[in-house]
């Protein structure tokens, strides 16, 4: 087995060795023709989105390798600003390669502009795709977050879906073949079903079980061990579509969300997968009951709850649907989880300050919060600096408190001059008393 991985080793030269997703490779391959015609396209950008391990990048790779073009691939998880993002690619996207060849530009990785676009990195990204002279390819497994929104706007959206377990058979013999490497047919198979469509997972378990045939049995055992990961709306679609406990047994495991995240979107799409209001009725019971297994759980460490909890969890939800025979709806995004996502630069920024003032008073963060944060912002309000430049509170934090409590604001007004009453005789009050 050698030190290169043989994802990488066996990665497609070709536009034609790319298994899978023909559709996307039809779009791909159709929108770069536009650019090969000297036509620019509508779109300047093509954004290619779907689960990992689908041929996302390896499509790229294979198309510039085979066409000759200069690939210019950044990561943008690497690079964390807006200026580290221009200086990296402003002249690349503005220019072809030296002596006149065809250059291609590749970032990978998108979601990792998200988690930084407080920096202002997502902006930047938009400003490459308005102004880019040559293609450019972005790469994301969840394209849906709404702060990406500007660069759906503007790129040729492409969708990847997960490949089919036959595919993925063929090219795990294929690479065996190429490996001198000698593979029970069952294990074969084995390997891609458990991959769940995602080819360089299955390369990755191939590498790593090249042992003789003989051990093949151990190696299925750890295999059906392996936990691939659930995104969420395949995770509402297990819940949902559960007929008895035992299709939820095992679906929180493989969930890449935490409990609490599963109950958010479990809650929040009830209503538009059950409309009988007595279904629905009984589908809260048993959330409210899952609920109260797993708080007691943790509470009193009571671990041997937790299957109770997760059980109904996983489960109850879409046994209470099936009894009503119910098609139900699209499974929405959580307007919890989406605010926030949208609040979460403030909720940090606030945050910080609370540590700050936690350390300066020694007291606890959330009593901070609640008997000095209040009166912190009044006095900010009022243009008194003092205490917050003694804190070493930076420009943002300030702006991010004094945001927060537009009616704390203090009005500097002159008071209003009380007009003397005219006084009443004894003879009037007892005349109008009669």
């Amino acid at each position: 087995m050698g030190a290169l991985l043989w994802a990488e080793k066996h990665r497609p030269r070709r536009v034609s060795e790319v298994i899978g997703n023909e559709e996307a490779v039809a779009e791909f391959v159709k929108w770069m023709s536009e650019w090969e015609r000297k036509a620019v396209p509508k779109q300047k950008a093509a954004f290619f989105y779907g689960p990992p391990g689908t041929g996302k990048t390896s499509l790229v790779l294979a198309y510039s390798e085979e066409r000759g073009y200069d690939l210019v691939q950044v990561n943008a998880s690497d690079r964390r600003t807006a200026e580290d993002l221009r200086s990296v690619l402003a002249h690349a996207t503005a220019s072809n390669a030296v002596l006149g060849g065809r250059r291609m530009v590749l970032i990978d990785e998108v979601e990792g502009a998200v988690m930084s676009a407080e920096s202002g990195s997502v902006a930047a990204l938009t400003e490459l795709v308005d102004r880019t002279s040559v293609p450019l390819v972005l790469i994301a497994n969840d394209v849906w977050d709404q702060r990406l929104m500007p660069l759906r706007e503007r790129c040729k959206l492409i969708a990847f879906r997960r490949l089919r377990s036959r595919d993925i058979e063929e090219r795990l013999r294929t690479i065996a073949q190429r490996e001198g490497l000698r593979v029970d047919e069952e294990l074969v198979k084995t390997i891609a079903q458990r991959s769940r469509g995602d080819l360089r997972a299955a390369i990755n378990d191939l590498q790593a079980i090249a042992v003789p045939v003989t051990g093949s049995r151990v190696v299925t055992e750890l295999l059906e061990s392996r936990e691939v990961e659930l995104n969420a709306f395949e995770l509402m679609a297990k819940v949902f579509g559960a007929r008895s406990l035992s299709d939820g047994r095992g679906v929180l495991t493989n969930a890449g969300l935490d409990i609490d995240g599963v109950m958010t979107w479990v809650s929040e799409n009830l209503q538009t997968q059950i409309k009988d209001p007595k279904a629905l009725e009984e589908a809260y019971r048993i959330l409210a009951d899952a609920d109260l297994h797993l708080r007691r759980a943790s509470r009193f460490q009571r671990w041997e709850l937790m299957k109770y909890g997760t059980a109904l969890l996983s489960a109850g939800p879409g046994i209470v649907k099936s009894s009503t025979s119910e098609r139900g709806g699209r499974f929405e995004f959580p307007s919890r989880i989406r605010f926030l996502q949208q609040t979460r630069v403030e909720r940090e920024l606030t945050r910080s300050v609370l540590e700050k003032v936690a350390s300066r008073t020694h007291m606890s963060t959330s009593k901070a919060a609640t008997e000095f944060l209040p009166y912190l912002r009044m006095m900010m309000k009022a243009g008194d600096m003092g205490v917050a430049k003694s804190l070493g509170l930076t420009e943002r934090e300030v702006d991010t408190l004094l945001s927060k409590a537009p009616e704390l604001q203090v009005k500097h007004e002159k008071p209003e001059v009380e007009t003397a009453r005219p006084r009443t005789t004894v003879r009037a009050r007892r005349a109008r008393r009669g």
